[in-house]
């Protein structure tokens, strides 16, 4: 079997806008929930969200290329070009066919989607953005990224609901249809806000940015000295076949899920720290 390892590392969080900040504020516990600022939640049955700040696509990218991206593009983008350089690999001196992308978004634009409602229902349908569609659609964060790093390989945009890639819901819409889901916390407090495991949980705080790791073929980076993070020795999947948010109660498949990545990767429970 061919061996993959990680060898770069990039992040657009709402407690570090690249990973050594990322990484330093989670070490001091730093929490990056907080009141919702994009736009007035008072009349929503949740305040709180995780949110990007301070955030400036111009910083990393080209300006006008930004300009026609949303920002769940731009965070992908970013967190892209910050892990290909961590990586070290120069795609110039390599087969740019032999490099893909799989960066996943949930939802894509629902500001765009929103926005463009809006002056559809006020001007009418011949004001709408030409770029509305390139804007809004999930597969534009896998798009852009292989656009902007040059990467000609498969570009798949694979959806895993609240656990994809890059995002960035936190709008009217988005809150507004989680929380009449009644999936979001309603606490107001947001030190009691994201409490997955606690007796006392009452819902997941919506969140907004984007993670992304370079995989490599173990041989590729082992030539080229590439400093190694962690090797992917196993992968299972599975799903529940339950409810459309309720994971199963005892946990079977989850547990089933991490039994086929131990088989993968030739290992025994006792194995793993």
């Amino acid at each position: 079997m061919r061996r993959v390892v990680v060898t770069g590392l990039g992040a657009v969080t709402p407690i570090g806008l690249n990973t050594d900040d990322f990484w330093d504020a989670i070490k001091k516990n730093t929490v990056g929930i907080d009141t919702i600022t994009s736009f007035d939640s008072s009349e929503y049955k949740a305040h709180l969200a995780a949110e990007v700040k301070g955030f400036n696509a111009a910083d990393c990218m080209d300006f006008k290329a930004s300009r026609r991206m949303e920002k769940f593009s731009q965070y992908a983008v970013a967190a892209a070009f910050e892990a290909l350089k961590d990586s070290g690999l120069n795609i110039e001196n390599e087969d740019a066919y032999m490099a893909g992308v799989s960066v996943g978004s949930g939802i894509g634009s629902l500001s765009a989607m929103e926005n463009s409602h809006k002056k559809l229902l006020e001007k009418g349908p011949s004001r709408i953005n030409p770029l509305l569609v390139p804007m809004m659609i999930t597969n534009m964060a896998a798009g852009n990224v292989s656009i902007q790093l040059g990467l000609k390989g498969k570009s798949i945009n694979v959806v895993t609901a609240c656990a994809t890639g890059t995002e960035s819901a936190v709008t009217p819409i988005g809150i507004g249809g989680f929380a009449a889901l009644t999936a979001l916390s309603e606490s107001t407090d947001p030190l009691k806000a994201s409490l997955p495991f606690d007796k006392n949980r009452n819902g997941f705080v919506m969140g907004e940015g984007a993670g992304v790791v370079v995989l490599e073929e173990l041989e590729h980076a082992l030539k080229r000295n590439a400093h190694i993070y962690a090797e992917v020795a196993g992968y299972g999947c599975t799903s529940d076949a339950y409810h459309i948010t309720s994971p199963m109660e005892d946990g079977s498949a989850a547990a089933h899920a991490m039994e086929l990545a131990m088989k993968e990767a030739g290992l025994a429970p006792e194995d793993i720290d």
